[in-house]
């Protein structure tokens, strides 16, 4: 089965302060997800990232052809 939605080693960090490095995943067809966290984790950046909104400092995102994904902000 094909992801819907992948990352692969990306990476994001804030002046000096990495927010999340060399983070790997794969979303598939009727997964859940949940991201969980303390404030100023990184939660909505990675979420901004796997909606293709930011791009990551380093890695790679990839989506299904034709797969949309959102992102509404608090």
């Amino acid at each position: 089965m094909t992801p819907i939605l992948s990352c692969r080693d990306i990476s994001i960090t804030f002046g000096a302060r990495p927010l999340f490095s060399n983070l790997s995943m794969v979303v598939n067809e009727g997964d859940r997800i949940g991201i969980i966290g303390p404030n100023g984790a990184g939660k909505s950046t990675l979420l901004k990232v796997l909606a293709g909104m930011i791009p990551p400092d380093s890695g790679e995102r990839s989506a299904r052809k034709l797969a949309t994904a959102g992102y509404v902000a608090q």
